[in-house]
């Protein structure tokens, strides 16, 4: 068994900051799917990743389309909203997590009315970490929270009572670049027509990971950053240059800005052909200017 409940909520001026938190009743879980059904007088603004016990993302926190199911499941106060959104995310804890408060992300709206709804769906999934996907029953009701004031305080309603919040909580400045992280280079012959693709992910802890984006460039030594014509991107990405002689970077780029770089050197800087090619040049480059020497100093005895 297993509960899915919200937190404490934070309150920026008109942003509401909502964690989702688990308890997993002496079970150890790995994976969730999480539903999470709101009112259209919310609008989702972002999320945050810091301190998830979520350390891989299959889905990140998005809006999509809800059910006629999920539609009609009860809010406890239906006379506050006609119409409702779904948002869902999807994660695993690598390696299993045990404990009552794990913390799977932040979820940050922005109401425009009062009398707002947010409600966590009983279609939510947990897995157990025994290996075999088995689904955990979770306990107790729906989760909800009704937001009824928007002016000096706003005022969080839930099954655990009500609370009012004054407008002045701060977020924590996000100074640090995310996780360092590794590349890593594929190719199969099942996709992507054999092309050669990388691999890549990492983390941040306070402000999470806004995008990635990828470089590649021909050379010979290390390329100066400045040099590079970086280009947003997914991973997995397929590689330019199929011929392995690049260096290629990736900079993975927090909500914050802070900026985190890792790269691959070459594979194949050169092929057999071409350093043939510049071995017999080199040797000739190297005759030539011996044989210039060697009349020079002929001219240089006879005088």
């Amino acid at each position: 068994m297993a509960k899915i409940y919200f937190g404490e909520v934070n309150i920026i001026k008109n942003k509401i900051v909502i964690p989702v938190y688990i308890d997993t009743e002496g079970e150890v879980v790995n994976a969730y799917e999480i539903k999470i059904k709101f009112s259209d007088n919310l609008v989702f603004r972002d999320f945050q990743e810091a301190n998830s016990i979520i350390n891989f993302w299959v889905e990140k926190p998005i809006i999509t389309q809800i059910t006629s199911d999920e539609n009609n499941v009860r809010i406890s106060s239906e006379k506050f909203a006609t119409s409702y959104n779904l948002l869902k995310f999807s994660g695993l804890s690598i390696g299993g997590y045990l404990g009552r408060r794990g913390l799977l992300t932040n979820l940050i709206f922005e109401a425009k009315e009062e009398n707002a709804l947010i409600e966590i769906l009983p279609s939510s999934k947990v897995l157990l970490n025994d290996g075999l996907g088995t689904e955990v029953k979770l306990l107790g009701e729906s989760k909800f929270l009704e937001i009824k004031k928007l002016t000096k305080n706003i005022h969080i309603s839930s099954q655990e009572g009500s609370q009012e919040f004054a407008t002045k909580h701060e977020f924590i400045e996000d100074k640090f670049p995310p996780e360092s992280f590794q590349i890593y280079l594929n190719r199969d012959k099942e996709i992507f027509e054999k092309k050669y693709y990388i691999i890549f992910h990492t983390t941040d802890k306070q402000s999470g990971i806004a995008y990635y984006e990828v470089a590649e460039k021909q050379s010979f030594t290390k390329p100066n950053l400045r040099d590079l014509n970086f280009e947003k991107a997914e991973s997995p990405y397929i590689l330019k240059d199929q011929t392995l002689r690049s260096y290629i970077f990736v900079k993975a780029v927090d909500k914050a800005g802070n900026e985190k770089i890792e790269y691959l050197k070459p594979k194949n800087l050169l092929s057999f052909d071409e350093i043939l090619s510049l071995l017999i040049l080199s040797a000739v480059i190297f005759f030539v200017i011996k044989l210039i020497k060697e009349k020079w100093r002929v001219k240089i005895f006879r005088k």
